[in-house]
């Protein structure tokens, strides 16, 4: 019961604090493939993407749970994708699987409107955070710095700025109060992960308030 317990809430066993840095490619990665998706939502109908998420989202979940049980498997994936991945995923659900569960939660839950703002929100502000964060002196709050915070509040608004310029998605004044809670939830690592997290906690903040 307490493995599964801590599948669910934790991604696996518990993680121990991050003190560790991303790898340049896991950023790039993290920027690119996370922005594929809000910019195929603005392309595609809902329906395109729900579907597509749907599937992608079921196989990353199968293939996390498969490899702890099976250690070949396990020792292949993370040989072939150890740039991209973090030093403890090889025991955790990896940030990219969580990456696609929320966006299809957010897109089922909370529409296009929401989805696609609160996930360009983690694909642009999370590597903004974590970049500005490591290079600023001050305090620190499990492992981050509030300039990151900052950071991210920055880009997040700034990409929001060029998605209502660019006709991507409506305005409405709920985008601003959404950059700020996902900018909280960034720097207070509210657990399983930061890619979860933000979009679904931002997201129904923003719903709520009527996107």
């Amino acid at each position: 019961m307490h493995r599964f317990l801590d599948m669910l809430v934790f991604g696996g066993e518990r993680r121990a604090e991050v003190t560790y840095s991303p790898s340049h490619w896991r950023r790039l990665f993290h920027i690119l493939g996370g922005s594929s998706i809000p910019l195929a939502g603005i392309f595609f109908s809902e329906t395109v993407i729900i579907s597509v998420l749907a599937f992608l989202a079921g196989g990353g979940l199968a293939l996390d749970l498969v490899r702890f049980q099976v250690g070949w498997l396990n020792s292949l994936f993370l040989r072939c994708l150890s740039p991209l991945l973090k030093e403890d995923e090889g025991a955790h659900i990896t940030g990219a699987t969580y990456m696609v569960v929320a966006a299809l939660l957010a897109f089922v839950l909370y529409g296009r409107e929401v989805a696609i703002p609160v996930m360009f929100f983690l694909s642009l502000g999370d590597p903004a955070a974590a970049i500005v964060g490591k290079r600023m002196p001050g305090p620190r709050f499990q492992n981050k710095s509030p300039f990151g915070a900052a950071a991210f509040i920055v880009v997040g608004a700034g990409a929001s700025v060029v998605l209502v310029a660019a006709n991507g998605i409506e305005h409405y004044w709920a985008i601003w109060v959404g950059v700020a809670v996902a900018g909280t939830v960034e720097f207070a690592s509210i657990p399983p992960d930061d890619n979860l997290s933000i979009p679904l906690l931002a997201g129904c903040v923003m719903f709520v308030l009527g996107a």
